[in-house]
């Protein structure tokens, strides 16, 4: 059994030890929060003190980062596992990142003999799906392990897909939120009851979206970040997202006026100050 080491144990990270542990790999885990490693300790991970240490105990080393300069930090700061990365190792960036990120970490891993992909998560109702960018080669020696942690798996291309991928799923998920968010305020304006959207005319409308509790799931704060990512890459690429545009300067807005820690169906609060009664 592959000895797995796992960096980032927040929300998601946590479930990735536990699943890992209940698939019986033996596991090191580290975060700077050390706090944070006891539920993973308590289930029988070793707790590492430096990235290095992660990566001389480690076959596979997971990242569960919240984007570029955090992963930057870990492989390449003090300690760090680029330092002590040996051949037939393989990283696996599970964030959110910019996809010339894991570009260049593929090439620095190379160069050692070792791999990485680039496998970011989405959840969805079942679970989390990831998308894999990488070699054919690093793909398979992926797939195991990330079957553990995922019901819905793919190999989408050379390095840096995946990223690209997860930054078209935050696109339209962004872009929904904002949808509800102006059609529940504009049909309050209007004098009208908004969970008919949902109620009468069937629309998915997320229920959060009709109350005030903004905690749990992704947040405001991160997916602002993955906004950014996607407008680097639309600027690299030449692609035209001019709606998406828009919805950053929203996000960007409700962060500022609220929390960056709400979860992404906080954006609703941009349209309830544009139409609080004058």
């Amino acid at each position: 059994m592959q000895h797995i080491g796992l960096i980032g144990l927040g929300n998601v990270g946590t479930g990735f030890a536990r699943m890992l542990r209940e698939a019986q790999h033996p596991l090191t885990v580290l975060d700077k929060d050390r706090r944070k490693m006891e539920p993973a300790v308590a289930l029988g991970a070793q707790a590492a003190a430096t990235p290095g240490e992660m990566a001389d105990k480690s076959d596979i080393i997971i990242l569960s980062l919240p984007g570029s300069p955090p992963v930057e930090a870990v492989m390449e700061g003090e300690d760090g596992i680029l330092s002590h990365l040996r051949e037939g190792q393989l990283v696996i960036d599970t964030g959110t990142t910019r996809p010339d990120t894991d570009i260049h970490y593929e090439k620095l891993c190379n160069d050692k003999a070792a791999g990485f992909v680039d496998a970011p998560i989405t959840g969805r109702s079942e679970g989390w799906i990831m998308m894999v960018g990488g070699t054919e080669e690093n793909f398979e020696k992926a797939r195991a392990v990330l079957t553990c942690l995922s019901y819905k798996l793919k190999h989408v291309g050379p390095i840096g897909r995946g990223q690209a991928l997860k930054l078209m799923n935050q696109l339209v998920q962004a872009g929904q939120w904002a949808v509800w968010s102006e059609a529940i305020e504009f049909g309050r304006r209007a004098g009208l009851d908004p969970r008919l959207l949902s109620e009468y005319l069937e629309f998915s409308v997320p229920e959060i979206l009709y109350g005030d509790d903004f905690s749990g799931g992704g947040t405001l704060g991160l997916h602002y970040k993955d906004l950014g990512y996607i407008l680097e890459l639309a600027h690299e690429t030449g692609a035209s997202i001019p709606l998406t545009g828009l919805v950053h300067e929203i996000f960007k807005a409700s962060k500022l006026g609220g929390d960056s820690d709400w979860s992404q169906p906080g954006i609703i609060t941009y349209w309830r100050r544009l139409n609080r009664p004058r």
